[in-house]
């Protein structure tokens, strides 16, 4: 979301692939660099993205899918890194986390032991959006790039280091937001999230409205308010999904208190930032009663990149790769999507889902609540299809698949 005071809530944040910069190539240890990526998607048409303008003193470029990745320190093809997914707010950019006047990344972490992504996410909402009924098939299925697009991509092109612990996410405002439910829909992925200022609960009463004054249109996105597709992109409602992963949230009080120097009162930035620290709070306390491992950072500050390189910071402290989990025995997971991946089961239902549907899993006993028809693949073991609600006793998994982990890159 827009840093600027210019709007009411701020940051209220088979594919072909072509490369336009040089493929990352097996070579000798090397101190960090950036390239930067084009994809082509089949999920997002550019035609129809909202972009927006580029950061201070970076220059602007046609509108395209791009994305920024920083290689870590020594670097060099062979040697594998952990990866922490960067996502940016609503008026910003994929340049915005490495530029010197917003995210300052090089600055904050100049020897940060990590692959760092950094992709472009327009105006979207990270969301596959309703329009309706279409759930982005006319263009507009940020969620589907981001999870069937370019996390392949950066598995498959770069050296990473197997397992959750080693995954990270983290984002600001609408990436705050992101961060949070992206986590929520592959915790067999990401070990940790983290949310700065995001919009993490988004059934609030009061938040139609002030996502209106950001460009799109609630409905467009979500969906009815108090309907199943907004409650299935809802952080907040999906926070049981997060009962293994660990969970980083700050935001401000909407007091700009100390001042920065030179930094211009914001009082769009306060109204923005005090009305996320309700949403902060509905999602913590969700998060607590499903056992959620969630580190709740409340303090001063206004919706700000200066109050963000502070969030920023204090996520570095907390430690973006902490040990957790690899594969627990019993979980619960909410979807809307009509495929996707529960820990160590795939889904695919015969249509688009119209309620959020939910996987249980309880040892070797696998439990579907919800409505449809669903094929289910567990690693290791047979596919099913069942109709939804069901219960369903697995086989006994497959030696070499009782310790899976994600498949490193090659």
């Amino acid at each position: 979301m827009r840093a600027a005071a210019s709007r009411l809530v701020a940051g209220l944040a088979a594919a072909s692939f072509a490369m336009l910069a040089a493929a990352v190539l097996a070579g000798p240890a090397r101190a960090s660099r950036l390239v930067t990526w084009v994809i082509h998607s089949r999920y997002v048409d550019v035609a129809k993205a909202q972009f927006n303008s580029p950061p201070p003193g970076d220059p602007k470029q046609p509108p395209a899918l791009r994305v920024n990745v920083l290689l870590p320190d020594g670097y060099n093809g062979h040697r594998r890194f952990p990866v922490l997914f960067l996502l940016h707010g609503h008026g910003d950019t994929y340049q915005s986390w490495m530029n010197p006047q917003r995210g300052d990344l090089e600055g904050l972490a100049p020897h940060f032991p990590a692959i760092v992504v950094m992709p472009e996410g327009a105006q979207g909402w990270y969301t596959n959006w309703w329009d309706g009924g279409k759930r982005g098939s006319d263009g507009r299925a940020w969620e589907s790039y981001f999870l069937d697009e370019l996390m392949p991509l950066v598995q498959r092109r770069l050296r990473i280091l197997p397992g959750r612990s080693e995954h990270a996410i983290a984002g600001l405002s609408m990436g705050g937001e992101g961060a949070i439910y992206f986590a929520e829909q592959r915790p067999d992925y990401f070990g940790s999230a983290a949310s700065f200022s995001g919009t993490l609960s988004i059934q609030r009463t009061e938040w139609p409205t002030g996502f209106g004054t950001q460009g799109q249109n609630y409905t467009d996105v979500y969906g009815p308010v108090s309907g199943f597709y907004a409650t299935g992109h809802n952080p907040t409602a999906l926070a049981a999904n997060l009962r293994y992963t660990r969970v980083f949230v700050r935001v401000g009080n909407g007091v700009a208190y100390p001042v920065f120097p030179g930094e211009a009162t914001n009082y769009f930035g306060a109204v923005a930032e005090a009305d996320l620290a309700q949403h902060a709070q509905d999602f913590v306390h969700a998060a607590q009663a499903a056992g959620v491992a969630v580190h709740f950072e409340p303090t001063t500050g206004i919706h700000d990149w200066p109050w963000w390189r502070l969030a920023f910071s204090s996520a570095l402290r907390w430690g973006f790769f902490a040990h957790v989990a690899a594969a627990p025995t019993s979980w619960s997971f909410q979807t809307v999507a009509q495929s996707g991946r529960a820990w160590n089961v795939r889904f695919a239902f015969r249509t688009p889902p119209g309620s959020v549907e939910t996987f249980t899993r309880a040892g070797r006993m696998l439990s579907g609540a919800g409505t449809g028809r669903v094929t289910i693949r567990p690693d290791g073991g047979r596919a099913f299809t069942a109709q939804m609600p069901f219960h369903r006793r697995l086989a006994p998994v497959h030696r070499r698949h009782r310790h899976r982990r994600e498949r490193p890159s090659r």
